[in-house]
Formats: structure tokens, C-alpha cells, sequence
């Protein structure tokens, strides 16, 4: 199978998987934050933040390292995938069970509980996305496909059950620990029936070696991770734990939709180590169809969700006003959805050079940056001035990484990403009308429609290559490659 058509089969999967895992997710989610409460719903996601960032600490780069060197050298991925689990294993078990004793001695109660399961929680997560790397590597996402879904189905069946019955919002993280315990397992089966064991007989000095190796882009996956938590933690240290919870409730929501340029790039991942080595020209063309997609997709996105955004909460979180102010929040958040997109377009040849150092520079300062606009913005807005600090530092991340693969923006039709930005100016304005005469439903409906229509007649995309990517044939169209 041609890379195309392989990419192609790639992005179809991790998009079926990210499509059933948000309709899903986004029903539990606002089942369970009208059950538990905003505070309790708050002091839960600040509790699965902490543990975020914590976990950062552990075998820092080496899932990234490795999943880029199996993917050149596949032949490598049993050993250098045990040596990834050594390493992360051990240092996941440390620092998470050191957060726990310490929470333990000083803390009690509610938020006590919450970050020993989630810590627990988190370690069989660092576990099992750290298997997860040898099927990208090797291209093989139908398994995690399998993996996620049965073990997301198990906990919000779980997690349903737990609290129609009375039980709150500790038994629903209990929940979620035995959910990621259940997708351990499961991955695990599919990585030794479908590929290989691990070999975990790497000495301790070649794990050495290689956790060296890996500090570059461990700084940089470091620094992403703790740009994503910063602004949930500094809301409950700076707010409250009711702010953490309107502010969750809208990056619930919006992380669904933020999650699909990680489809993107993981799809396009190993294509584009082996294309930017032995090819750039194709590489080249990659480059302009993801970035392609990435328009065709984020754009429609925010526009639809910056339009619906009160409706969405309501639908989600029942129409009592302690969540009402998650709209706005949604709102600037879905802003950043395109740029994302973006940035992981333009991060795709940064990583292949192995630039990472310039990316943790540039990571470094957008954290500073961060922190500052949070210092001045939450004391006076809160969660809204979360947001549009998280946008801010988004934006100029994007237009700094621009600036770092300038050499590729001549690969990328300028022509088509404005027929794409003109479809979704028109799509804006015709669900909105659709929404004013007819409510949500009908927006969506005839934003659809109107959007496909115009990336057709505006040749956005053409029905050649439509038909192409049906039938999963090769062609020389970047739309295509993407």
C-alpha cells in the first residue's frame, strides 16, 4: 500500500475512533458534570491537571524518540519498544506515587481522593500510550481503535450506572481508573497477538543512552503537556474550583475538535519521517495537503462552534445557568481550533529534521507567555480570560513556527485555502439563518450541505479526487496525499 492510500486508511480510522469517542464522551461528560455539580466537576478535572502535568516528569521524550525511530526502522520495535516501557514504567511509578504520598500527607478529603485515582488512573495511561506507539509506528490504528472504544464503552457504562445509583463523583473517577486499566490490558493483547512482545532485556546503559537522546523532544512534548493543564491549575490556585468548572466545560468540549489535528499528524506521522528523508518533493506535497485538510476541516469547525456555542451548552449541560457562562469561554476556544490544526502542519517538518530544540525555544517562551497572560487576565475574567489567554499564545506559536519551515509554504495552494476560507464565510452566514428560523438542528443541516456545495464549485476539492479517496487509490493531488 502506497503512502497516499495508507495515510488515507489512517486518518479514516483515527477519525471513525474520534468521531464515536465524542459523540459519546460529549453525552457523558454533561450527564456527569449535571450530576456531580460545578465545584465537584471543577475539583475533578483539576484533580486529572495535576496529574497531567506530573506525568510529564516521566521518561521525558522517549515515547516520541522511539515511535520515530521504529517508524525509519521498524525492525527495532520490540526492543526499543521495551526499553520505552522500562523507562516510563519506572519513572511513572515514582513520580505519580510520590504526588500521591505527598497529596496523602497534606491534603484531605474530596480533592484528596481525586488526585490519588487520578494519579493511579494516570499510570495506566502512561502504560498503554506507550504501547500505542509501535502500532503508529507500524501503522497499524485499527487496534487502538479497538482499544479506546471497548475500554470508553466499559466506563461510561460504569460511570452511568454508579451515579444513577447515588454514588458521586469519587466512584465516577474509580470509574475511569478501572476504564484505563481495562485499555491496558486490552492494548497489551493486541500488541502481542498482532505484532510482538516487548523485549524488556535492554541493559541499563543503553536505557541511559537512550533517555538522553530523547530529552530534545521530551522537552518539547514537556512543555505541549503543560501548556494544555496551565490554565485549569492557575484557575483553581488564582479562582475556584466553580471556575475550573465552567472553564472545564467548555475545553471538554472543545479538546473533541482539538483532538482531530492529532488525527492528522499521527496519520501523516511515519509517511513523513520516511518522505522527508528520502523525498522531499513528496514530502513537499504532504506538506500541502495536510495543510489542506487542516483548513478544510478547522475552519468549518470554529465557524460552527462559535455560532452554536450557547446551544451546544445547553444540549450538553441541561439548561440551568450554572454552566451558561461556558459559552463564551467555547466560543474563544473554538477559535483555536484551526490554528492547531496549523501548527501541527507546520510542526511535521520540524520534527522530521529533528529540530526539536528550536521548538522547545519557542514552547518555552509561549509558556512564560501563558503563565503572564493568566497572572493579569484571571483574577478579572476567570475562565473567560483563561481562554483568551490559551488563544493568544496559540496564535503566536503558529505564526513563529511558520517562520521556522518558510522553505515549504511554496508547496501549499493558496488558491485553494482561500476558496476553502470564502466556503466558510458563506456556510457562517447561511447557518445562521437556518439557526434563527429553524434552531440548531437546522443550522447544522444546512451548514453542511452549503459548505459541500461551495468546496466543490469553488474547487476547493474536486470529485475526482473525492472519488479517489473513496476508492482509496493513489493520486498526485496533494487533497488526496492528506
Amino acid at each position: 500500500m502506497k503512502d497516499g492510500r495508507r495515510i488515507a486508511l489512517n486518518a479514516a480510522l483515527m477519525l471513525l475512533k474520534q468521531a464515536i469517542m465524542a459523540v459519546l464522551g460529549v453525552v457523558f461528560v454533561g450527564y456527569l458534570a449535571r450530576k456531580v455539580g460545578v465545584a465537584a466537576w471543577g475539583e475533578f478535572q483539576a484533580s486529572l491537571a495535576i496529574a497531567g502535568i506530573v506525568t510529564i516528569a516521566a521518561g521525558v521524550g522517549v515515547r516520541g524518540y522511539v515511535a520515530r525511530e521504529i517508524a525509519v526502522k521498524p525492525e527495532l520495535g520490540p526492543r526499543h519498544l521495551g526499553a520505552a516501557l522500562t523507562i516510563r514504567g519506572v519513572t511513572g511509578t515514582l513520580v505519580l506515587g510520590a504526588t500521591a504520598a505527598v497529596v496523602l500527607a497534606t491534603r484531605s478529603g474530596l480533592g484528596a481522593q481525586l488526585v490519588v485515582l487520578a494519579a493511579a488512573s494516570q499510570l495506566a495511561t502512561l502504560l498503554y500510550s506507550t504501547m500505542w506507539l509501535s502500532f503508529e509506528a507500524h501503522e497499524r490504528f485499527q487496534y487502538i481503535l479497538y482499544a479506546e472504544l471497548g475500554a470508553r464503552l466499559f466506563v461510561i457504562a460504569l460511570s452511568t450506572a454508579l451515579l444513577a445509583l447515588g454514588f458521586g463523583v469519587v466512584a465516577a473517577a474509580a470509574a475511569f481508573l478501572l476504564g484505563n486499566v481495562l485499555e491496558l490490558g486490552i492494548t497489551a493483547h493486541y500488541l502481542r497477538s498482532r505484532l510482538y512482545r516487548p523485549e524488556l532485556t535492554t541493559p541499563p546503559a543503553e536505557l541511559w543512552q537512550i533517555a538522553k537522546r530523547s530529552l530534545p523532544i521530551g522537552a518539547l512534548g514537556a512543555l505541549t503537556s503543560v501548556l494544555l493543564q496551565t490554565d485549569r491549575v492557575m484557575l483553581r490556585a488564582l479562582c475556584d474550583e466553580e471556575a475550573v468548572g465552567v472553564y472545564s466545560a467548555a475545553w471538554v468540549l472543545n479538546e473533541n475538535f482539538r483532538m482531530l489535528p492529532d488525527v492528522l499528524l499521527g496519520a501523516a506521522f511515519a509517511a513523513g519521517m520516511r518522505l522527508y528523508a528520502q523525498d522531499r518533493d513528496s514530502f513537499g506535497r504532504l506538506y500541502s495537503g495536510c495543510m489542506l485538510v487542516a483548513a478544510l476541516f478547522g475552519l468549518p469547525v470554529a465557524a460552527g462552534v462559535v455560532l452554536l456555542a450557547p446551544d451546544i451548552i445547553r444540549l450538553v449541560y441541561g439548561s440551568a445557568g450554572d454552566y451558561a457562562p461556558a459559552a463564551d469561554v467555547l466560543r474563544v476556544l473554538a477559535c483555536g481550533v484551526p490554528v492547531m490544526f496549523a501548527f501541527q502542519v507546520v510542526t511535521l517538518p520540524l520534527l522530521a529534521a529533528k529540530r526539536e530544540i528550536a521548538m522547545v525555544k519557542l514552547l518555552a517562551v509561549a509558556l512564560v507567555a501563558d503563565v503572564a497572560l493568566n497572572l493579569l487576565l484571571l483574577p478579572r475574567y476567570r475562565a473567560l480570560g483563561a481562554a483568551w489567554a490559551t488563544l493568544a499564545v496559540s496564535a503566536a506559536l503558529l505564526v513563529a513556527s511558520w517562520g521556522l519551515t518558510a522553505r515549504f509554504a511554496p508547496f501549499v495552494e493558496l488558491g485553494r485555502i482561500a476558496a476553502v476560507l470564502a466556503a466558510t464565510a458563506v456556510m457562517a452566514s447561511a447557518a445562521y439563518a437556518a439557526r434563527v428560523l429553524a434552531g440548531m438542528w437546522a443550522s447544522i443541516g444546512v451548514g453542511i450541505a452549503v459548505y459541500v456545495v461551495l468546496l466543490l464549485a469553488l474547487r476547493a476539492v474536486s470529485f475526482r479526487e473525492l472519488r479517489a479517496l473513496l476508492a482509496r487509490r493513489v493520486r498526485a493531488s496533494p487533497a488526496t496525499a492528506a
